[in-house]
């Protein structure tokens, strides 16, 4: 969720007291919200259904308003889907132009306590207040999935553990940390400071050549490790970037590196 001012003013109160929100979408078109940990109730009524989110995954590159800064994650986030594009890539999908808000009466944690003119409720809601992340949503939809009827509870019971596996065969914060180092990372920020992951120096000569071909296989085998959930695992299609996040070869794009795999 952005904390990020804009230049309109909001709308006053009546009374000429303090100013109330007017509901124009400015905040939902910088970009939709993270979940909280009592967002799970939103998942097990079907008001947010898994295809509608993606996991923003430990190492990826995300603004941090507070610091004014894009910065890799410390721990996953899941988010409400963005549409892409180069206007409002991450804007909230929920959102209706001249309609407002289509879940406004059963909107996130974070929807509800934003305010553009004083950001201090949603402050205080990200620090003390746990975030949801794909285990706790799981768990939380155990006995049922609301659109993926067809999920058999056999597969339902294994996403779990296609989670754990896929987190220990591609890591997004190695993947990006050397992206960095071979000198792909965000160039534009919208004026936020980018405070750079990788630690060690950059990579020359045959040390780069070997982390391109690095990075070429973690995008192959991502991509093979989602095809074969669909196909053997019968994990809609739908439901990947809840589970997995986005891909390597979008996140790396992401950053200015197209990986090509050997063959």
């Amino acid at each position: 969720m952005s904390m990020q001012n804009s230049s309109f003013s909001p709308m006053p109160a009546d009374s000429g007291g303090a100013p109330v929100c007017r509901r124009c979408g400015t905040c939902c078109l910088l970009g939709g919200p993270t979940l909280m940990l009592s967002d799970a109730a939103l998942l097990v009524s079907g008001t947010l259904t898994l295809e509608a989110l993606v996991c923003l995954r430990a190492g990826e590159w995300a603004r941090d308003d507070a610091r004014k800064a894009l910065r890799p994650l410390e721990g996953e986030r899941i988010k409400i889907a963005g549409p892409g594009g180069r206007v409002h890539p991450w804007r909230c999908r929920y959102y209706r132009e001249s309609a407002g808000c289509g879940i406004y009466e059963q909107r996130p944690a974070q929807c509800t306590a934003l305010f553009c003119m004083d950001t201090g409720p949603l402050e205080m809601l990200l620090a003390k207040a746990s975030h949801l992340g794909r285990y706790a949503a799981l768990n939380a939809l155990a006995n049922g999935i609301p659109g993926f009827s067809t999920l058999s509870a056999a597969s339902r019971a294994l996403l779990p553990d296609l989670v754990s596996a896929h987190e220990e065969q591609v890591s997004v914060r190695a993947v990006l940390e050397l992206a960095d180092r071979l000198g792909f990372f965000p160039q534009q920020a919208q004026g936020l400071t980018v405070e750079r992951c990788a630690e060690q120096g950059p990579l020359e000569g045959s040390e780069r050549e070997a982390a391109v071909a690095e990075l070429g296989e973690a995008a192959r085998l991502d991509a093979a490790f989602r095809d074969l959930c669909v196909e053997r695992a019968g994990v809609p299609r739908a439901m990947l970037p809840f589970l997995f996040g986005r891909s390597v070869k979008d996140l790396l794009a992401e950053v200015g590196l197209k990986p090509v795999s050997g063959g």
